[in-house]
């Protein structure tokens, strides 16, 4: 799915926040804090850059203890970081949500977060089930799964046949369902550790693998863009990444290739496919 007047990668990393806080059991209110917060701090970027050494989604600083550059600008880890801050700030609950942020961030204009209230609760409304539209129809519905710097392409690798696409990535990194289906496996599998795999329209089906864990259960009917596992490094594999495979009428195809010839944009810069 896409949020309304948000792009990609803002709804991206709207729907990681909000899974991080259901993964944590955070309550609504909760998410719309850590919503509204993101909105004033980057509008939903994950930034490279910020007021002195701040950074991400949260503008957190490594010199204040939020964690090292790699890690805040992993949004699982900086929403985990926020939550966790945003749990022990007593009575928080009860406070007005731009207090509430504030009391986390202690930032030079307190009152700044509760401008974004609004836009906040709107979009975890959306990402709960309401009020949301689904992909935008250039690339059918198809969205780019994690992301990440394409390593090993689809094709022949060490005399064997790699069969999907691998896209490298920190660890706890989001995956996201490539397209509307449902879930077929969720669990251990041999050589991929711990996988997902998805089962779409027209005889297509998804592969996820090298997991660091699953947020998906089997016959789960998942939405494309939606947060089903996370990066990892588990099975046969020789850094953290995601391989990503493509199955049409039950024999491997190329990722990338599938991708564009479905008009959307590349999962990677060619040069960098087989890396």
């Amino acid at each position: 799915m896409t949020l309304v007047g948000y792009g990609p990668e803002e709804t991206r990393n709207a729907a990681t926040i909000v899974a991080v806080g259901k993964q944590l059991h955070v309550p609504e209110q909760g998410q719309v804090v850590a919503i509204a917060t993101a909105l004033r701090e980057s509008w939903l970027r994950n930034l490279t850059w910020g007021d002195r050494d701040s950074l991400g989604l949260f503008q957190q600083r490594p010199s204040m203890g939020w964690g090292t550059r790699e890690e805040i600008l992993n949004p699982v880890y900086s929403s985990t970081q926020f939550y966790t801050h945003l749990l022990a700030v007593p009575g928080w609950e009860k406070m007005r949500v731009t207090d509430a942020a504030d009391a986390v961030q202690k930032s030079a204009f307190p009152e700044s977060y509760g401008e974004h209230e609004a836009a906040a609760r709107a979009i975890v409304a959306a990402l709960h089930g309401a009020h949301c539209q689904p992909a935008p129809a250039s690339g059918g519905g198809w969205v780019v799964p994690t992301t990440g710097t394409c390593t090993s392409g689809y094709g022949p690798r060490n005399g064997e046949m790699h069969r999907g696409q691998d896209i490298a990535a920190p660890i706890r990194t989001p995956i996201l369902a490539a397209h509307t289906g449902t879930v077929i496996d969720s669990g251990p599998a041999s050589g991929y550790g711990l996988w997902v795999r998805i089962e779409h329209p027209g005889g297509v089906i998804t592969v996820y693998g090298h997991n660091n864990v699953n947020h998906v259960r089997v016959g789960d009917r998942v939405q494309a863009g939606q947060v089903i596992a996370e990066v990892g490094n588990r099975g046969e594999s020789t850094g953290a990444h995601l391989h990503f495979q493509i199955e049409n009428n039950g024999q491997p195809v190329d990722p990338v290739a599938f991708y564009r010839d479905r008009g959307h944009p590349s999962l990677c810069d060619e040069a960098e496919k087989r890396g």
